[in-house]
């Protein structure tokens, strides 16, 4: 635990170093560099961190020893056994292998950040804090598809459905569940108003109350091993969904002030982070819908330096009624809002990393690395 705390802590000197004073964008990629490299070496130093390590450790074997007479594995998806197979032909062992699916996880992580986000410092530290990065370390499969996911953001801002859903289509032969984005394509593009929060509301409520039928009719014929597991009759915490809640309920009240500029970009990164909630909400009933939030938390990340920005820029103006007025428009309100409107977000974030390092949120503690040290011993878990 205490080889994260440092770097949490490392991450937060560079951040003061080349982002909160006079930020731009070399000194942004500057950051970035850094700051996944020593992302990457926590990554590619580690041995059996992950619930699902051997099993891809495993795996990996018996897919060399069988060849290509036989394209499936277990549940995997053909894209992710060819792969696994055509690198069986020229690595040298499992831990090359794993290495190499982290290098695909973990780099288009940081491009995507340091090219998307108005503050990657932030994004970052949001990356690392709502399990993103230990999403990356733990569902190898699921994390190459979250990698073709980032380069689908760009067709989905250009309106190109077809490239959209035929990158989501490739991403799925690697996990299928991000096939859900293809749906979620189309919700992305309502506008964000109270009467969208209200048909959320309703379709949560809903589901809610139907959702242990439906997952187990679904399972009946699709991932039968679910059907009545663990996976479907117990959640997680709740606290997951906090701060992606209050979050995305202020981008709701600032687009209704008119603080948020709502460009299509912008809509859709609040659509999508408000579906992320749905999914966090209800995987606090069944730890299944996990799998489908990470696929929306990546947008997510982006979304809280737009409401930075756009505080610090325009302010809040709330009318209700025709008599009472909040207003924060000065520049000295506005910089007070907008910066503990991040430090609310930080100390939240930091909430929720630490709560589920206690639980072994992936089991990634302790830390262990194929260099034969254990870290475990020495950093005083």
């Amino acid at each position: 635990m205490l080889l994260y705390t440092i770097n949490n802590l490392l991450i937060l000197i560079w951040s003061a170093i080349f982002c909160f004073r006079k930020p731009s964008k070399p000194k942004n990629i500057i950051f970035t560099i850094i700051v996944f490299s020593q992302l990457l070496a926590i990554m590619l130093c580690r041995e059996q961190i992950g619930y699902d390590y051997n099993m891809y450790a495993v795996g990996y074997r018996f897919m060399n020893e069988d060849g290509f007479t036989n394209l499936t594995y277990k549940d995997w998806e053909i894209g992710f056994v060819i792969m696994t197979k055509l690198l069986g032909m020229v690595l040298p062992n499992y831990i090359w292998y794993i290495g190499l699916l982290t290098i695909i996880a973990i780099v288009p992580a940081g491009i995507f950040i340091c090219k998307h986000s108005e503050m990657p410092w932030l994004s970052t530290i949001l990356y690392i804090n709502t399990f993103l990065y230990f999403m990356e370390i733990n569902f190898l499969r699921q994390a190459v598809a979250l990698s073709i996911v980032m380069i689908a953001w760009e067709f989905m801002k250009r309106n190109k459905f077809i490239a959209f859903a035929i990158t989501i289509i490739i991403a799925s032969l690697f996990h299928q569940t991000v096939l859900i984005l293809i749906p979620a394509y189309f919700m992305a593009k309502m506008k964000p108003t109270a009467k969208e929060l209200i048909i959320y509301a309703y379709l949560l409520l809903w589901f809610a109350i139907s959702s242990t039928g439906i997952l187990n009719l679904i399972t009946n014929f699709y991932h039968e091993e679910y059907n009545n597991s663990s996976f479907l009759t117990e959640g997680v915490s709740i606290i997951y969904s906090v701060l992606p809640v209050l979050t995305t309920i202020f981008a709701f009240i600032l687009v209704k002030s008119g603080t948020i500029n709502v460009t299509k970009e912008n809509k859709y990164l609040i659509n999508l982070s408000l579906m992320s909630c749905m999914m966090l909400i209800t995987m606090s009933r069944h730890s299944i819908i996990e799998r489908f939030s990470y696929y929306f938390l990546i947008f997510f990340i982006l979304l809280a330096p737009v409401i930075y920005k756009s505080v610090r820029t325009s302010g809040i103006k709330l009318s209700f009624g025709e008599t009472k007025t909040i207003s924060i428009t000065s520049e000295r309100s506005k910089t007070a809002v907008a910066v503990i409107f991040v430090i609310a977000v930080l100390i939240l974030s930091y909430v929720e990393f630490y709560y589920g390092l206690f639980e072994n949120a992936h089991g990634t503690v302790p830390y262990n690395t194929w260099l034969r040290t254990s870290w475990s011993d020495f950093l005083m878990y």
